[in-house]
């Protein structure tokens, strides 16, 4: 049985009310942007373009959920609740932290999770959009699940189980760093003289 939003306990309705925030941040970004504006990059071949930062979320939020999507349905059958709140372990709580922005650490993009190059506007937040659907099942289905209690594989550390509750919240703060992130390259667009708003296929 799926939850509606307003059935939700209130954790969980934030965790949505985010991604929806998310979504309206990312629309917002490439209003008003050519294809050759959201492929800008402030240095050429070593910093994301505004498209690489939303291409990047939108390929890694189904690798962060794999393999927990089949533990909370096996939770529900097996009545591993009731929803108990979001309660991540220590490392669980750093990790989520550490995600926020302003970007504190910078660490380099695994090959599978680095986004594409020349990508065009439209289409680009539609995918993002879509990137969010099995989130959006999975914080409905874990309204009957305690989500501290089931663990599932780490995408990062395998030998440190993660806790669903963890992953619930990473999505969200990771959406956010990266759309911080290329807000401030937009930023950078608009602040640089002309000379220097070349894209890379002007080269």
């Amino acid at each position: 049985m799926t939850t509606g939003r307003e059935d939700l306990p209130s954790e969980l309705r934030h965790l949505m009310d985010a991604i929806d925030a998310c979504e309206r941040d990312a629309e917002a970004l490439v209003a008003g942007m050519s294809d050759e504006e959201i492929n800008w990059q402030e240095k050429p071949g070593e910093t994301w373009s505004v498209a690489e930062c939303i291409d990047h979320l939108t390929v890694i939020n189904p690798f962060y959920l794999r393999g927990f999507i089949p533990l909370v349905e096996t939770a529900r059958q097996q009545r591993t609740g009731p929803f108990r709140g979001l309660s991540s372990s220590t490392a669980g709580r750093w990790f989520v932290r550490v995600l926020e922005p302003p970007m504190k650490t910078k660490t380099k993009a695994r090959p599978e999770m680095r986004p594409r190059s020349n990508l065009r506007r439209e289409g680009l937040v539609e995918a993002f959009k879509k990137s969010h659907d099995s989130y959006r099942a999975l914080v409905q289905q874990c309204a009957e699940v305690d989500v501290n209690r089931v663990k599932g594989p780490n995408p990062f550390f395998r030998f440190i189980p993660m806790r669903i509750s963890t992953v619930l919240q990473i999505i969200p703060a990771h959406d956010r760093r990266h759309l911080w992130q290329a807000k401030n390259v937009k930023d950078a667009l608009r602040a640089a003289p002309p000379r220097l708003r070349r894209t890379q296929s002007d080269s």
